[in-house]
C-alpha cells in the first residue's frame, strides 16, 4: 500500500547508465524492470539483502506526487484547530504560513502561553493509543518521578521565598533569607502536592514542560482556563488541537510562502483568480461527510457552500436553477473515468500522520471557461467570425464609401482611385479633400 509519506530516498540515473543497469550500487540493476518503464525512479530498501540482491522497487508514485504538487502552486499554512467545526470567523479567513518567523522555531521560550514551535521532545498525548500510552508511562515517565519531586521542591521553595519578600515589602521591612528546598518538611511538601492534584492547570503546565510534551489546547475547565495567568496559561500553540507535524510544518514539498499571486493571460490579461485543476469524484458524499475528490494525486474534501458539490435548500430561484454535480449523491458509473469538475485549490497543510490535507473552494465560471478554451473545449474568442462582423458593420455605418462610389462613376478627378488597398488615415479616407 501506498504510504502517505516516503520512506526511502528517490533515486534516478541518467539514459547511458541505465542501459547498462549502472544507478550506482555495488552491482547492476536487471534492465527488464529499469528500462521497460517511462519513470525511471526506484527506491532502494536495501542495497545488499539476505539473497545477495538489491531490494528496491518504483518510486514514481511519491516523485510525480511531488511534481503534481508543484504544479499546483499551493503554499503550506498553519493547520486550523477544527476544519469542518464552526462557520470561520473573519480573521480565519487567512491561513498564517509555516515560514512565519513566530511559528519557524524550534527552541523552547519562556512560559507556555507564547509556545508556538512545532518540534517536541515528547509525544502529542490525545493520539497515543492506549498500548503505547501505558508503555511510555512504564519507560518514560516513572523513572523520572524522583527528579519531577526535586523540581516540585524548588518550585515550592521559590514561591514560598517570593511570598515572603512580598509580604515583608508590603510592611516596609528588610527583604528575609532565601528559602532552600532542604529547609521544607515533608508535611509541607504533602500539602503542597496535594493543592496541585486540585490545581489542574498549574499541575499540566508542570508536567509538559517537564517532559516537554505537544500542547493539548485547553485541557482543563473554561473557568479554571481563564483563572490560570502567566505560566500556568493554556498553551495557544496552533498545534493545540490538530497535534504537531512529524517534521516541518512544510514536510519539504513546497517552498511557497503565499498563495496570492496573479496569473496573465495572453489574451485576457491579469486573471482575478488562477487557472482552476480538474478534479475527480472519488468517494460520494456519505452522510454529513462531504464527498472525496482527487486533485493532483491527493484526496481532499468537495468545497463547502452552495455549490454544485454540495446544494443547500433556499427559496431563491438561482439555488433552484442549479445542477448538482454528477457522482456526489451516489456513484458515476456512465461517464468514461468518473464525474470530474474543476476546483480551486486554497491552502494544504500537513497532519500529525504525515498526510497532506487539501483545503478546495469552487472555481469560478469565468476561469472555468478560460481553462476550457485552452484546452480546445469552448471558444471564447473567434477572429474570423469577429472580423466578418466587424466588416459588415463598418460598410453599412460608413456614409462616405457612397459618395466615393458616384465619384469614381462619375470622374471625379479629386479622388483618386487606388486599386487592392485602403487607405486608413488619409485625408480622402475621412473626406475631409471633398468641395461642399
Amino acid at each position: 500500500m501506498t504510504r502517505q509519506y516516503p520512506q526511502y530516498q528517490s533515486i534516478t540515473s541518467p539514459l547511458s547508465s541505465r542501459e547498462k543497469g549502472d544507478w550506482g550500487f555495488k552491482r547492476p540493476l536487471p534492465l527488464k524492470s529499469t528500462m521497460t518503464t517511462s519513470t525511471p525512479l526506484i527506491r532502494v530498501k536495501q542495497v545488499d539483502s539476505i539473497e545477495n540482491v538489491t531490494d528496491f522497487a518504483s518510486a514514481a508514485d511519491h516523485s510525480l506526487s511531488l511534481e503534481k504538487f508543484h504544479e499546483l502552486g499551493v503554499a503550506l499554512s498553519i493547520p486550523k484547530g477544527n476544519e469542518r467545526g464552526a462557520a470561520p470567523t473573519r480573521t480565519d479567513q487567512w491561513r498564517k504560513s509555516v515560514f512565519e518567523e513566530d511559528m519557524d522555531f524550534t527552541v523552547t521560550r519562556e512560559g507556555r502561553a507564547g509556545d508556538k514551535r512545532w518540534k517536541f521532545n515528547g509525544p502529542w498525548l490525545a493520539r497515543m493509543p492506549e498500548g503505547d500510552f501505558l508503555e511510555y508511562l512504564e519507560k518514560k515517565v516513572r523513572p523520572k518521578r524522583a527528579q519531577f519531586r526535586r523540581l516540585l521542591k524548588d518550585k515550592l521553595a521559590a514561591d514560598k521565598t517570593a511570598n515572603r519578600a512580598r509580604i515583608a515589602k508590603d510592611q516596609g521591612k528588610p527583604a528575609p533569607s532565601t528559602i532552600h528546598p532542604g529547609d521544607i518538611t515533608e508535611q509541607e511538601f504533602t500539602n503542597y502536592v496535594r493543592s496541585l492534584r486540585s490545581d489542574r492547570a498549574t499541575l499540566y503546565g508542570l508536567v509538559s514542560k517537564f517532559l516537554d510534551l505537544a500542547p493539548l489546547g485547553q485541557p482543563v475547565g473554561i473557568i479554571q482556563t481563564f483563572l490560570s495567568t502567566g505560566d500556568n496559561a493554556a498553551a495557544e500553540s496552533p498545534y493545540g488541537k490538530s497535534g504537531p507535524p512529524p517534521s516541518h510544518p512544510s514536510a519539504g514539498i513546497s517552498y511557497l510562502r503565499t498563495s496570492s499571486y496573479m496569473e496573465n493571460h495572453p489574451v485576457y490579461g491579469p486573471q482575478g483568480r488562477r487557472t482552476p485543476v480538474m478534479s475527480r469524484v472519488v468517494y460520494p458524499r456519505s452522510g454529513p461527510a462531504p464527498a472525496k475528490l482527487g486533485v493532483g494525486g491527493f484526496v481532499a474534501d468537495a468545497p463547502a457552500g452552495d455549490n454544485e458539490f454540495n446544494m443547500r435548500p433556499s427559496r431563491s430561484r438561482v439555488s433552484y436553477n442549479k445542477k448538482m454535480l454528477a457522482g456526489i449523491q451516489h456513484l458515476d458509473t456512465n461517464t468514461y473515468g468518473g464525474a470530474k469538475a474543476y476546483v480551486d485549490p486554497e491552502s494544504a497543510s500537513i497532519d500529525p500522520s504525515g498526510k497532506v490535507v487539501l483545503q478546495l473552494r469552487d472555481a469560478d465560471p469565468e476561469s472555468q471557461l478560460i481553462a476550457k478554451e485552452y484546452q480546445g473545449r469552448e471558444n471564447v474568442y473567434v477572429e474570423q467570425q469577429r472580423s466578418a462582423s466587424k466588416q459588415q458593420t463598418r460598410s453599412e455605418a460608413d456614409p462616405w464609401r457612397v459618395g466615393r462610389v458616384a465619384d469614381e462613376i462619375l470622374g471625379d478627378a479629386t479622388v483618386a482611385s487606388q486599386e487592392g488597398k485602403d487607405v486608413v488615415g488619409s485625408s480622402s479616407s475621412y473626406g475631409l479633400d471633398r468641395q461642399r
